[in-house]
């Protein structure tokens, strides 16, 4: 089963170290579209872990400035502790976030699953303080996204929009898919108006052409947004847009804890393995 899956995840996954995802962003970067990179790991449960981490994602930055690949980084703060303490995530961020500075790169936290979701953007917002070179990823199906967006644009915080992945209760999240898109949508349309480089992350080309339409109808320029979607996915999509002069970003992750990363996506929800499905071919 590991042989199958490793064989199939090679379209999804960079590899294993570092220099297979610079490869990788190269190979984008020959084709007009961005990168940003992310090491794959979440939830670990002891400091020396997310102390490598923080080895892990600077030996990165590194590593994208001396290759000179456009590629910024991604990042989950339970991958930096975050279940161990907040002041924990938060410093090794921090830490991060200021290697990146130096380097005149960009840092995006990922928004996890919506038992994160607060202490995510108080991280955010105490990190903000000190650098604005972090922005944060919102999901459109949470019924909170929409005034989380508000404060995101009225501080300046640059926001990548999703659908998100995560399987939530419906106390909390939007139950249908079209509800889902919807407030997608709205959001979306919010962040072009008024936000700072708005990162439309989606792979729905309905939504996508929506995009455009609105941007060409309000004057928006196309270098103030981008599309951004996953590595292997779409992949004529995305080379079409870049080639019609739109600003395109694929998420490259990599990592030895790539099973262990396939197989919760896969199983927290059936829509996850039938939209790799869908793409396979693509």
């Amino acid at each position: 089963m590991k042989s199958l899956l490793s064989f199939f995840a090679r379209r999804y996954i960079a590899g294993v170290d570092k220099l297979e995802a610079i490869d990788v962003a190269r190979r984008l970067n020959a084709q007009h579209i961005s990168a940003t990179i992310d090491n794959l790991g979440e939830n670990v449960k002891n400091a020396a872990d997310a102390a490598s981490s923080v080895r892990e994602y600077t030996g990165l930055l590194d590593a994208i400035k001396d290759s000179g690949v456009d590629s910024t980084v991604s990042l989950k703060l339970t991958h930096l502790g975050l279940d161990i303490s907040t002041e924990l995530a938060s410093g090794n961020a921090g830490a991060i976030i200021r290697k990146a500075s130096e380097y005149g790169n960009f840092v995006r936290l990922d928004m996890e699953s919506s038992a994160y979701t607060e202490r995510t953007l108080g991280i955010l917002r105490s990190l903000r303080e000190t650098y604005p070179n972090v922005g944060v990823a919102i999901q459109s199906c949470l019924l909170r996204s929409a005034d989380d967006v508000k404060k995101l644009i009225e501080s300046g915080t640059s926001v990548r929009l999703v659908k998100g992945a995560y399987k939530e209760p419906p106390e909390i999240a939007f139950k249908d898919k079209k509800d889902v898109d919807a407030n997608f949508s709205f959001l979306m349309k919010e962040l072009l108006m008024k936000g700072v480089r708005t990162a439309v992350a989606t792979h729905d080309e309905t939504l996508i052409e929506e995009a455009i339409k609105f941007t060409k109808a309000m004057n928006i320029p196309s270098e103030s947004f981008e599309f951004q979607m996953l590595l292997g996915i779409k992949r004529t999509l995305q080379k079409r847009l870049a080639a019609e002069g739109f600003k395109v970003r694929v998420y490259v992750p990599y990592g030895p804890d790539w099973l262990p990363y396939i197989l919760r996506r896969l199983g927290e929800r059936k829509e996850n393995l039938f939209f790799v499905l869908k793409n396979i071919f693509d």
